[in-house]
């Protein structure tokens, strides 16, 4: 189940953007920093992670983040390609050695065309180059080394960490995969809404794996004879990228034979139900509600 975790007390590096004049207007952001604003993620459903929900999550809101790009945000030239649209990135190295994960980069992409492809809406997304020698923004966060503004997309795949890797993963076990989203603040500290939509400007998202699960995409699932239980990567994948494109989770959360259970089941649903590729009408609906109306979301 997500955990949707307030992380915006966190002091981020200065961003000098200078004097940016729009429709005529001009607006001074050189104050504006980003800082680590909220995690959201999907767990394996046999633990006793709730969310802070002891045994009932209900189903509320519109499948929508509090939080979305802006078009054309002028201070986001610092770290990305500087494009108007949204756009995207792959790490090409943080990849995980699992015997069962055979097409891991190819999961990742996919992760992103699925969405992609969602005929109510044009994203015009953009791939990125990513350097994959460069560690992530969160990843350098959680070593104390703040927040670093490199070279990014708006929503970059890591790939797969250890626990050892990426301490958030040895205070956070149950987590399947996780999405960070980064947001812009003024200078008093304050979400900055620029665009005027009513949600909090986001930077970028950044999507991390956590390779101390089993992972298979050769269509094993479950637990095993030799007793090894195996989780569909492509599935948690694209429910991360869901995230990485501004969903959030939705369904009813229940405990059944003392495993959490979903309904509807859908991919954005809090915990991993098995495989699911596909994204259902709930999982449409929420997508196009935001995206149908891109560049105005």
């Amino acid at each position: 189940m997500k955990m949707r975790t307030l992380l915006s007390s966190v002091a981020a590096g200065a961003v000098a953007m200078g004097v940016i004049s729009t429709t005529g207007a001009t607006q001074n952001y050189s104050d504006h920093t980003v800082v680590l604003h909220y995690a959201e993620y999907i767990t394996d459903p046999s633990s006793d992670e709730m969310g802070g929900i002891e045994f009932l999550q209900r189903d509320t809101g519109n499948g929508q983040l509090t939080g979305d790009f802006v078009f054309g945000d002028p201070r986001n030239a610092q770290f990305d390609d500087g494009g108007a649209s949204v756009s995207y990135g792959i790490n090409m190295l943080n990849t995980s050695s699992d015997a069962r994960l055979l097409n891991q980069i190819a999961d990742m992409q996919t992760a992103v065309d699925v969405w992609d492809g969602q005929n109510c809406s044009d994203m015009q997304l953009d791939p990125v180059s990513i350097n994959s020698n460069t560690p992530g923004v969160v990843e350098l966060f959680f070593q104390g080394g703040g927040i670093q503004l490199i070279q990014q997309a708006d929503a970059t795949q890591m790939g797969f960490y250890s626990a050892a890797e990426f301490p958030y993963f040895a205070a956070n076990p149950n987590v399947l995969g996780v999405a960070f989203t980064l947001s812009w603040v003024d200078g008093d500290g304050n979400l900055t809404d620029i665009d005027n939509n009513g949600k909090s400007d986001v930077a970028f998202r950044e999507i991390y794996y956590n390779d101390e699960f089993e992972w298979a995409d050769d269509g094993t699932e479950g637990t095993q004879p030799d007793g090894i239980r195996y989780f569909d990567f492509p599935t948690v994948a694209i429910h991360e990228h869901g995230h990485g494109f501004s969903m959030a989770h939705f369904g009813l959360i229940a405990r059944k034979n003392g495993n959490l259970v979903a309904h509807p089941r859908a991919i954005m649903n809090a915990i991993y139900g098995g495989t699911l590729r596909e994204p259902t009408g709930r999982d449409e609906g929420s997508h196009c509600s935001n995206w149908a109306q891109w560049p105005n979301n």
